[in-house]
């Protein structure tokens, strides 16, 4: 605004000085050069100029991975599309094959899956048989010791013991008879056969009870010990196989789980790449996200730049076409950072277009940038805030890059205290004016601003209705 004044000044300056110093004219009259203090409504409007696009936008890129991406169908330039219309064909022949390969290992591996869930299932099967009789010749083990400790043991130990004892009484009661014989014979009454009889007995006797001894204590001290040794061997080796039929069983096991879980992760692999393959051929077709207008984007292909067209080979993330919707149009713009604070979203503005300089729209401020962007200008650097207007009106003719230049009411004044902008003089923060007093001359009277546009500034305080100001310092 100091700028403004400045130039307004200096400008007002040079046509006194010119006329002044211009030798016939005579000394101008006072009012030429002051103008009254007074009430009117006024605008304060902010112009703008901005570039047409579209609210909806989208750019249609190649998604194929790799370099199989063939343009065999490309939709004319300029053609007005609905949403699902068919955009863009790739050939889908490579990724049809790479389906088929895919859907023929999965079938293969889920064949696999089944066979290998079968051997885990015939392994715990064969395990837990393996494990039951283990676990039967474990019991059986276990019973003939306990049978052998506890029944046949001390049951033979006992019998032969009896043996021992029956064959002991009948020795000594032989011997006792023999030695009546002898005490006869001392007496004079002998019995020769007798005797002789006896003695036999008794050596028959004594052989018995030394076998049946022999077989007491052998079986007693060795035979026995040995049966119990035998026993509990076996019942330790029983117990030992059923531990290593167990974990052999659990390594069988984990074996055969370890091969199901192997073909399992390869068939969720295939699995997994069967489900890419199809994505992929699903997007051998591009559709129309929206309602818009087709633009084949022009860049650089086969070293030379230019608009896509059928037989090229794209790659991924290459931009082949840009879909605008052109039924809801914005204009992208920017305004100085001292003007923002005119500026409030859902403010109205009257947007003109270059092409269509005879029809006004109407647009809408939906939009005020969060950050400054600064340009260099004549008068320094300038920093700038982006602001996006919504046509609130649908107009096929309208195109994105369209110039267009928007008048945006900021202010509605009514009966305001008003003075021209060249009334307003400036030193430091201070806003004054002249102000002619009833004596003609011209004192300087501190002001304050409201709104200003181009010509007109309000006076918050410092002035009266009807006061007069000069447009020119004095002595200029």
């Amino acid at each position: 605004m100091r700028v403004f004044f400045f130039i307004i000044f200096l400008i007002v300056g040079i046509v006194a000085a010119s006329y002044f110093f211009s030798g016939g004219a005579s000394t101008p009259e006072p009012n030429q050069l002051v103008t009254s203090v007074q009430r009117q409504d006024f605008t304060v409007e902010l112009n703008v100029i901005g570039v047409l696009d579209a609210a909806q936008a989208h750019m249609i890129s190649a998604e194929l991975r790799g370099s199989q991406g063939k343009i065999i169908y490309l939709i004319d330039d300029g053609t007005m599309v609905s949403k699902g219309d068919l955009l863009i064909q790739f050939d889908p022949l490579p990724f049809q094959k790479e389906v088929e390969l895919l859907k023929a290992e999965v079938a293969s591996f889920d064949a696999a899956v089944q066979a290998a869930e079968q051997e885990v299932a015939f392994q715990r099967n064969l395990v837990q048989r393996e494990v039951a009789n283990t676990e039967y010749l474990l019991s059986v083990a276990v019973l003939d010791f306990k049978r052998l400790d506890e029944g046949e043991g001390p049951l033979q130990t006992s019998k032969l013991q009896e043996e021992q004892q029956k064959a002991k009484l009948e020795l000594q009661r032989h011997e006792r008879y023999y030695r009546d014989l002898m005490d006869l014979k001392a007496e004079g009454y002998q019995n020769v056969s007798e005797i002789e009889a006896i003695e036999e007995k008794v050596g028959i006797l004594k052989k018995q009870f030394y076998t049946a001894t022999n077989r007491y204590e052998s079986y007693k001290k060795h035979v026995l010990p040995a049966l119990l040794e035998g026993g509990r061997a076996k019942k330790l080796n029983a117990e030992l196989v059923l531990e290593q039929t167990r974990q052999g069983g659990v390594y069988k096991i984990a074996k055969a789980q370890a091969t199901l879980n192997q073909i399992k992760s390869k068939l969720e692999a295939k699995r997994a790449a069967l489900q890419q393959a199809e994505i992929e051929l699903q997007k051998t077709e591009i559709h129309a996200p929206f309602d818009g207008i087709v633009i084949h984007y022009e860049t650089f292909r086969d070293e030379e730049k230019r608009k896509p067209r059928e037989g090229d080979t794209v790659f991924m993330n290459q931009p082949i076409l840009y879909l605008p919707d052109v039924s809801r149009m914005v204009v992208k713009t920017k305004v100085r950072e001292i003007d923002l604070y005119k500026l409030a979203l859902g403010q109205r503005g009257r947007v003109l277009i270059d092409a269509y300089p005879d029809t006004a729209f109407e647009g809408e401020l939906t939009f005020i940038g969060a950050l400054a962007t600064a340009e260099s200008t004549k008068a320094g650097q300038e920093k700038y805030f982006d602001v996006i207007f919504a046509l609130k009106v649908e107009d096929m003719r309208l195109r994105p890059g369209m110039t267009c230049r928007i008048a945006i009411l900021a202010q509605s004044l009514k009966q305001v205290l008003t003075v021209p902008v060249e009334a307003v003089f400036q030193e430091g923060n201070q806003d004054y004016c002249y102000v002619q007093n009833a004596i003609g001359r011209q004192e300087v009277r501190e002001v304050t601003i409201g709104a200003y546009n181009e010509n007109i500034a309000e006076i918050i305080s410092g002035l009266k209705e009807g006061e007069k100001v000069s447009l020119v310092k004095p002595g200029r």
